[in-house]
């Protein structure tokens, strides 16, 4: 008497929380994509690049001519991305020592790579793939520029990238990755569930009531009731599914 999509639904959104295997399956390829980040160093990390370049192809999706399941994987992170779900924007960089943070290239300061948000400083930059460390350790931010940016638009870029560095503080530890939809900063193949879930699955008004200590039926037939999809006559009615005759149980 329901649609599939609102059993599937989160509590919070007013579903029974089942979840979709479409999400699950999605939230399991996207570990790949995950470890391939996070375990530059390992040896599978280190053949996929070598096939398909330092990026792994990750950036440009395009450019996957061979079909393989490292391509599968792309090519479906790239479909959630057209359907408003970018799994890689929550995966940045959490800058200790800043050796082995990208300073223009990966996210770390704000939602995009500094490359995006200040595109004409970054077509000054002679090293592209200059790090934290040594941008910050560099007399000014132009040093490494091939000229010193001019008036207008390069000045104004330089004055807002000088002020958003400047509470920047570098520590002892190593940089690493970390996965922003999880408070332990650890990739879960649950969060990347959940939030595919809640982008995709429809919204029911209130959060469901959820008792753990009454048997799981009695909180569905709750439910149930509270959304008015019992399957009563009248509801079936509604669906053109007509009941001539009443059951009776014979006593």
């Amino acid at each position: 008497m329901c649609g599939w999509k609102k059993v599937l639904a989160s509590k919070n959104k007013g579903g029974l929380g089942i979840s979709s295997l479409f999400a699950f399956n999605r939230a399991l390829l996207f570990k790949w994509i995950w470890r391939f980040i996070s375990q530059d160093s390992s040896l599978w990390t280190r053949f996929i690049k070598a096939l398909y370049g330092d990026h792994g192809s990750i950036d440009n999706p395009s450019a996957l001519s061979r079909k393989s399941p490292w391509s599968d994987i792309i090519k479906e992170v790239s479909a959630l991305a057209l359907k408003g779900i970018n799994l890689l924007s929550f995966i940045k960089k959490k800058v200790g020592n800043g050796e082995h943070t990208c300073f223009w290239e990966d996210v770390w300061l704000d939602d995009l790579p500094l490359m995006t948000s200040f595109p004409r400083l970054y077509a000054l930059e002679n090293v592209k793939q200059i790090s934290v460390a040594s941008k910050l350790r560099d007399s000014s931010l132009s040093s490494s520029f091939r000229r010193n940016p001019r008036g207008g638009i390069e000045e104004e870029q330089l004055l807002l990238l000088v002020e958003k560095i400047s509470s920047v503080l570098l520590s002892n530890s190593s940089d690493r990755w970390r996965w922003t939809l999880s408070s332990s900063d650890t990739f879960s193949v649950k969060s990347a569930r959940n939030h595919i879930d809640d982008v995709l699955l429809p919204s029911l008004g209130s959060s469901t009531r959820w008792v753990n200590l009454v048997p799981i039926k009695i909180n569905i037939l709750a439910w149930k009731v509270c959304k008015d999809i019992l399957p009563t006559r009248f509801n079936l009615s509604l669906r053109s599914i007509d009941i001539e005759h009443p059951f009776f149980v014979p006593v």
